[in-house]
């Protein structure tokens, strides 16, 4: 049983290290260039400065256009590591690095554990994924929030289409959905709504879809 774990843990660990070289080197040898960059490495280092966590601020006037949960990891990394380019990135590598285990994750349950270590292979290969994690803007967490709650909302839509519980895969996504709500606003439970609502236009007549889900979904997106 012990090395069955271990032969399960290993692929985890194999992209964790990989990960971590991948995205960690060099985060703080480059100036931040993006204007959204720029303006969210501000708002986080204006929390630490005033100590409210709860109202974001550029150029110490209220910031509204962005909630405050990318800005609390920017600002715990900057408690950590300084006031600089690599702990304004930082969050997005470690990010990245948790895309690729959820990637593999997934990828291992529906198929093999060789589809899902190729997958995020390709993953951690491509380009644009390889550039933002190495970045300081709000994209890479929010969209592996909106990835995670549209997966459970698959996983609820497969349960409920086969006759079987689905409540805590519909909250699971639910709680996703609310995280990319406080990382990038309505739209982190928009995006995620419009694919299962074209799921079930497309699929619904095979499953036993209640509007009193969708009502517990939306609640629990928007309680933050």
């Amino acid at each position: 049983m012990a090395g069955l774990r271990s032969k399960q843990i290993k692929p985890y660990i194999l992209l964790a290290v990989l990960g971590l070289l991948f995205f960690l080197p060099y985060l703080g040898r480059v100036d931040l260039f993006d204007w959204d960059e720029l303006n969210f490495a501000e708002c986080s280092r204006e929390m630490l400065a005033t100590g409210d966590y709860l109202t974001v601020r550029v150029d110490y006037k209220p910031f509204h256009e962005k909630p405050p949960l990318f800005f609390w990891m920017q600002s715990a990394s900057m408690a950590t590591f300084g006031t600089n380019e690599f702990a304004a990135r930082l969050p997005n590598a470690l990010v990245g690095i948790a895309t690729l285990l959820v990637i593999f994750g997934i990828g291992r349950r529906h198929f093999d554990e060789r589809f899902g270590l190729l997958w995020a292979l390709a993953y951690l290969g491509s380009f644009l994924p390889h550039f933002y994690f190495k970045t300081g803007l709000i994209d890479p967490t929010f969209n592996l929030f909106m990835y995670l709650s549209c997966y459970w909302l698959s996983r609820y839509s497969s349960a409920i289409q086969q006759g079987a519980p689905g409540r805590r895969k519909l909250m699971a996504a639910a709680v996703f959905a609310s995280l990319a709500v406080m990382t990038k606003g309505p739209v982190g439970f928009g995006l995620p709504a419009i694919a299962w609502a074209i799921f079930l236009l497309r699929y619904g007549r095979t499953g036993r879809f209640a509007l009193k889900d969708f009502v517990a979904y939306a609640a629990v997106s928007f309680a933050p």
